[in-house]
């Protein structure tokens, strides 16, 4: 055989493993496309918030005023995998970068049977406003617990458990780039 009666050949093999792996990548992205937002992670996280009078306060002459009010909200975290920018394709091997999770805190209750509260005869109860006041406070210190409970990584773990999933199903190879480390004050940011 000659290099003219070949060469056609090769290049017909070559276009049409383009093809195939084109046809790959795109089930791939329509895959990931279409899953709706990934939760995979999810704690519950309760805080103490307290109130009492100040020092020097002219008020505690009429005796003790004090309350704990305890908080609890669910926390999530995810990952959408419909934000990926990040993928290069090589050959059969997707390379992919996360992109930043969300968190989102909800179900934020105050859990009302274990208020604790210390009032003498002479001082006013505290107000359903001063406890919701207290709640509010209980969501910021919530957030403060997020470096804590770890959701961040284990969210990205589940997606990339995930998208190795799709790709293996599709016939690709996946590799993610290092996953990204968060310091507190860039968690709070990931908070929706």
């Amino acid at each position: 055989m000659t290099v003219k009666k070949i060469l056609p050949s090769l290049v017909a093999v070559a276009l049409l493993s383009i093809s195939c792996t084109q046809k790959k990548v795109e089930e791939f992205r329509s895959t990931i496309d279409s899953t709706p937002m990934l939760y995979g992670v999810e704690a519950v996280s309760q805080v103490y918030v307290e109130s009492t009078d100040e020092e020097g306060s002219i008020m505690k002459y009429f005796g003790n005023r004090s309350i704990v009010v305890p908080v609890r909200a669910t926390v999530k975290a995810g990952i959408n995998l419909q934000d990926i920018t990040d993928m290069k394709v090589k050959g059969r091997t997707i390379y992919i970068t996360l992109p930043d999770p969300v968190i989102e805190i909800e179900s934020t209750a105050i859990e009302y049977g274990e208020i604790i509260s210390d009032v003498s005869g002479f001082r006013d109860e505290f107000s359903n406003a001063e406890v919701a006041a207290l709640a509010s406070e209980g969501r910021k210190k919530i957030e403060e617990t997020l470096p804590y409970l770890g959701l961040v990584e284990r969210a990205q773990q589940q997606a990339e458990q995930t998208l190795s999933a799709i790709a293996e199903e599709v016939g690709m190879n996946i590799v993610f780039s290092q996953r990204k480390k968060y310091q507190e004050k860039d968690l709070i940011k990931l908070v929706k």
